[in-house]
């Protein structure tokens, strides 16, 4: 009397190649998730810098100076030197990444991270621009 081996289900190889392509998958998944943070964060840091270029704008049109930030990474000290304009300079707070003020002056705000990934906002025009 003979018995019927019964081979259903999967080889070894067979399961490999499919965790392999899940693998590879989720590595792909993960990547462009990646960039799309990044991509916020910087549209965050731009938001950021388009509102103090509003403030800075109305004292540089009443005849003041823009001050710098007492931290280049947390803000604090008033954005301009006019008693009523009051607004202080906002922490550059974005999680996940380490962005700074680098250039306060009556014409440029510029902000980024210490390698690259500069916002350089412009007062006159109140426009901003990633480099």
């Amino acid at each position: 009397m003979k018995m019927k081996i019964n081979k259903e289900g999967f080889t070894l190889v067979e399961l490999l190649v499919v965790v392999s392509i899940i693998g590879i998958l989720a590595g792909i998944v993960l990547v462009s998730l990646n960039s799309g943070r990044e991509r916020t964060r910087k549209a965050s840091l731009q938001s950021t810098l388009s509102s103090i270029v509003t403030v800075a704008n109305m004292c540089v049109n009443d005849s003041g100076t823009i001050q710098s930030p007492t931290s280049i990474t947390n803000g604090g000290g008033a954005i301009c030197s006019l008693t009523d304009i009051t607004e202080p300079w906002p922490a550059l707070a974005v999680q996940g990444a380490s962005y700074q003020y680098r250039t306060v002056s009556n014409t440029t705000i510029s902000a980024g991270t210490a390698d690259a990934d500069v916002v350089t906002c412009t007062i006159a025009t109140s426009s901003c621009v990633l480099n």
